[in-house]
């Protein structure tokens, strides 16, 4: 579950949920634009060349940076031998406008559940 400042309070069921938390910034300074979305997702990147999404959320319109996230999930989903990462992204207009250059490992093996993510202009195209 993504929740961001304005969306309420989490359902009785998700409080009990564990989650890694954050902020979310642009490197570059700017404005979001209206119908933006904000897509995160918790990802197991042991074999990293088949990812498995564990949780994928996106919140419509998620305000001006910088934008708070929690992002709860099953702790009966996590295996403490895996690696799982956060990736986001910010889609306007249909294609992605920010993103982030490096997956941030979280949860498992000493890794941190409170992270900062930094998410990068993408060059407009011809």
């Amino acid at each position: 579950m993504l929740l961001l400042p304005g969306c309420g309070s989490l359902p009785p069921a998700a409080e009990s949920l564990p989650s890694v938390v954050g902020t979310l910034a642009l490197r570059e300074p700017g404005r979001l634009p209206d119908g933006a979305v904000l897509e995160i997702r918790l990802v197991d990147f042991t074999q990293a060349r088949q990812p498995v999404v564990v949780v994928e959320r996106s919140d419509s319109n998620p305000g001006q940076p910088p934008l708070h996230f929690r992002v709860t999930y099953d702790p009966l989903g996590i295996d403490p031998q895996r690696d799982y990462s956060l990736e986001a992204r910010i889609v306007a207009g249909g294609r992605p406008r920010w993103v982030q250059v490096q997956p941030v490992p979280v949860i498992t093996k000493g890794r941190p559940v409170l992270v900062e993510l930094t998410l990068q202009a993408v060059p407009d195209g011809p």
